[in-house]
């Protein structure tokens, strides 16, 4: 079996395709765009756009702008304060291919009323029957716990476990006070995205916007207790220059934020948009399926949950050969063991996931000089996960029926001598190589069984 340059470059195009079109049972509809698709700006009740409409959203547009989240009330108005205006621009908007996301600030005095207004919002209709794409709860005052509840029990019930609603909420580093009284469990359990705001030039708070963004990420996992909730980051575009928006997307990329937007003074500048349109350099187009692939490993216990819940964190060597064995090593049928000879999930260990993969000559030997378990707990390489997945994917397409086997009986428990077959792989040097996170790894690994099957 001979890797080349070519071959990786396919499995990384194969892998690409299935990450776009692949669905994780779990996961609502991959199929609509949703807020991972394109950056965001907002729009607050005092600065709708005037003028010509389809102007505005065109320059939007040309900036790689998708989502625009329209503020609709609060809780001193009615439920929608503008309908004329709102109306025109919703329209507008879905000309561009623009989403809309009605956005309420409610102060939760009295939840009921607060959530009728979103609720309105979800259901107004604009004179050519256009609808908004989702809704937004912006939660600042008085957050207790069943105002909360109250409040996003009767948004949800009411749109139904399938509509679109996204938590808008302080970071957890602002120290304004009601943010030690943030709910954060209960509001993963109603809303599908949490939005953190990270305004890093704030009120009460002021650090580098790279420092403040993945801290807040970070925070908000850890305060949820999960790893796989959908988070979209609110950047502050508060008088912010666009050094500050560069270094906001790239703590967004590097903490494994979904999604992002900027949330403007009054309106964003032509600085503030130029660096929104680089969006695509720090978010993959296929960021919801790296999040369903994500959430299908944790929630079926596949996948172990990271240290601090922290999906950004690099994966060890002996964690991806596990996964790999549970997750591909038996779909290339009897070339590999099969199914009922592999070992129960929960008793697979990593020595024994290397030992099977080395036997069928899949992974490089271990050289005398390197202990095995220091071996198996350094991160994998970007580059090495993929060899390993071109290799059984070479070995599907060939129809193989048979390997060289060692057996496992007769494995030395510090190195496992196999051939060097795969010499021939260090010829993908010219490949870009990182480290793998656990958001990499689930992608990988569920687009490539989907091409095992």
């Amino acid at each position: 079996m001979k890797l080349t340059n070519g071959l990786i470059a396919g499995v990384v195009f194969l892998l690409l395709i299935l990450g776009l079109s692949c669905r994780a049972n779990n996961f609502r509809d991959l199929s609509p765009p949703g807020l991972s698709d394109a950056p965001g700006i907002w729009i607050n009740l005092w600065h709708y756009p005037d003028g010509d409409l389809d102007v505005y959203c065109s320059r939007l547009q040309s900036y790689g702008i998708g989502n625009v989240f329209v503020q609709t009330s609060r809780s001193n108005t009615e439920a929608i304060r503008s309908p004329e205006k709102l109306g025109a621009l919703l329209e507008a908007c879905h000309r561009h291919n623009l989403r809309v996301i009605a956005w309420s600030f409610a102060e939760l005095i009295d939840p009921k009323s607060d959530a009728a207004k979103l609720i309105g919002a979800a259901r107004f209709e604009s004179p050519q029957g256009e609808l908004v794409d989702g809704v937004a709860g912006n939660l600042e005052k008085n957050l207790n716990d069943w105002r909360v509840e109250l409040y996003s029990t009767q948004v949800r019930q009411a749109l139904g476990p399938n509509y679109p609603m996204t938590a808008v909420v302080f970071s957890p580093l602002n120290r304004a006070p009601e943010v030690a009284r943030t709910p954060w469990k209960l509001l993963a359990q109603h809303w599908d995205v949490i939005a953190p705001m990270s305004y890093w030039a704030g009120r009460y708070q002021n650090l580098d916007p790279y420092t403040y963004t993945v801290s807040t990420i970070q925070a908000v996992r850890q305060l949820i207790g999960r790893s796989d909730i959908e988070i979209h980051a609110i950047g502050d575009g508060m008088g912010t220059d666009p050094g500050a928006i560069q270094k906001f997307l790239k703590a967004c990329k590097d903490a494994e934020a979904t999604s992002a937007s900027l949330y403007p003074n009054h309106r964003p500048t032509v600085e503030q948009l130029s660096q929104m349109a680089r969006y695509s350099d720090y978010f993959q187009t296929n960021s919801r399926f790296r999040l369903a692939a994500y959430q299908e490993l944790t929630k079926s216990g596949l996948l172990a949950e990271p240290p601090k819940h922290d999906p950004a964190q690099m994966v060890a060597k002996g964690e991806f050969y596990r996964l790999v064995v549970q997750l591909l090593y038996a779909h290339t049928q009897e070339a590999l063991v099969t199914i009922n000879s592999l070992p129960h999930a929960s008793a697979l260990s990593q020595t024994k996931a290397w030992q099977i993969l080395a036997s069928a000559g899949l992974i490089e030997a271990v050289p005398e000089s390197v202990q095995l378990e220091a071996m198996l707990s350094s991160p994998i390489d970007s580059k090495d996960a993929l060899i390993l997945v071109a290799r059984l994917l070479e070995l599907k397409s060939s129809g193989a029926r048979s390997l060289p086997q060692a057996s496992i009986a007769k494995a030395r428990g510090d190195r496992w001598l196999v051939q060097a077959a795969f010499a021939e792989a260090k010829q993908v040097s010219a490949y870009a190589s990182n480290p793998v996170n656990y958001m990499d790894a689930a992608q990988i690994l569920l687009a490539a069984r989907g091409g095992l099957r």
